[in-house]
């Protein structure tokens, strides 16, 4: 399986606070049976998660050392999601935030609660620069009530990522029929952990539910998107 969404990286936002708890959350994701995890720290101004690239990209060189003494037999790339407003566009062009890995896909999520930003004009933003955005966790965002605004998202150009939590109803039934609804009609591109310390990974119970319900090339095609390596 491929993570493109955690928040393994220790120091860095309320992921993880420590090495250990990092090692450990790294280590559940190669039991489970994940290949390739993307570190995916916040950048949110709002609650002063504002590590720059530079900066955890010196923690994750770190942390990749360590893990390697470990000898954990996993690939890691590192990212951010980035927490969309006016400023977004400048800080990808100056590598404050960065794209996952050596790819042009960029992390993005927004308000949950409220509409604060315009999922339209955010998309138009960042694939104007080149990249592709994918939108984190878009079964939460609860004032998106007409499912043809999802097929809108896709159609211009984003691509939609869906947390595992959601899928297996950890996180309520409305968030499970929303998700298992978004991949009944084709619009789910990941399904990823969105993982930190105080949450259950739930990567190999979704994926065990979606190939009941879907079938096994369906969670292949989510669980396992090469599209997301091919462009590293």
């Amino acid at each position: 399986m491929i993570d493109i969404h955690t928040h393994i990286l220790p120091f860095v936002d309320d992921g993880s606070e420590d090495l250990e708890t990092s090692l450990k959350l790294l280590q559940e994701e190669v039991e489970i049976g994940v290949t390739d995890v993307f570190l995916t720290p916040h950048y949110m101004k709002s609650r002063n998660y504002l590590s720059t690239y530079e900066e955890n990209k010196k923690v994750f060189d770190s942390f990749k050392s360590e893990v390697e003494k470990r000898d954990i037999s996993i690939r890691m790339h590192l990212g951010n999601e980035i927490y969309y407003n006016f400023t977004s566009i400048e800080k990808l062009r100056n590598r404050t935030v960065v794209p996952l890995g050596q790819s042009k896909m960029v992390l993005i999520e927004f308000s949950t609660d409220e509409e604060e930003e315009d999922f339209g004009e955010a998309i138009h933003n960042i694939t104007s620069l080149g990249f592709t955005p994918i939108i984190a966790h878009i079964e939460r965002y609860q004032y998106v009530k007409n499912f043809n605004d999802y097929k809108i998202i896709k159609k211009m150009g984003a691509l939609i990522q869906v947390n595992a939590a959601s899928i297996v109803g950890a996180r309520g039934s409305q968030l499970k029929k929303t998700a298992l609804k978004l991949i009944k009609a084709g619009l789910v591109d990941f399904i990823s952990s969105d993982i930190h310390a105080f949450r259950t990974n739930y990567m190999k119970e979704a994926y065990q539910f979606v190939i009941k319900k879907f079938g096994k090339a369906m969670a292949e095609q989510l669980f396992n998107n090469l599209m997301i390596l091919k462009q590293a």
